[in-house]
């Protein structure tokens, strides 16, 4: 399975290749837009139609913002509301939980998850079933 795998195998390397090829002719292209006057563009080579300066400042900020709007709270509220709340037993228990296993008398317990009552139980109560801080 050749498409699941990091290694540069044949597809892979030219998508690499053209994807390289293509933005650095964009930047290129960018560059002639942003730094080139108009009046040399159109008298030179003829280039008559092109996007005001304006733009060559403002498309950068725009993506800029639109990547930080993302990163910082877009990409985050979508893990957040995939993430289960703190009391859903999903958090407590999960496909790689081990429930306890029979005992071996006088044996070693087997490896399994303690239960998070009797974790509670342990920590905040005391043996005649009172809180312990109260």
């Amino acid at each position: 399975m050749p498409e699941h795998t990091p290694a540069p195998y044949t597809p892979r390397s030219v998508y690499g290749y053209a994807l390289f090829v293509g933005s650095n002719m964009l930047f290129l292209l960018y560059l002639v837009w942003a730094i080139v006057p108009e009046n040399l563009l159109q008298e030179k080579f003829g280039l008559t139609y092109w996007p005001l300066k304006y733009w060559a400042v403002a498309i950068p900020i725009w993506a800029l913002t639109a990547t930080a709007l993302f990163a910082f709270l877009i990409y985050p509220a979508i893990n957040l509301l995939m993430t289960p709340d703190i009391d859903d037993i999903r958090t407590i228990r999960d496909k790689f939980s081990l429930n306890t296993a029979d005992k071996v008398p006088g044996g070693i317990p087997p490896v399994s998850d303690i239960p998070i009552t009797q974790i509670c139980r342990q920590l905040y109560l005391r043996p005649d079933g009172k809180m312990k801080n109260a």
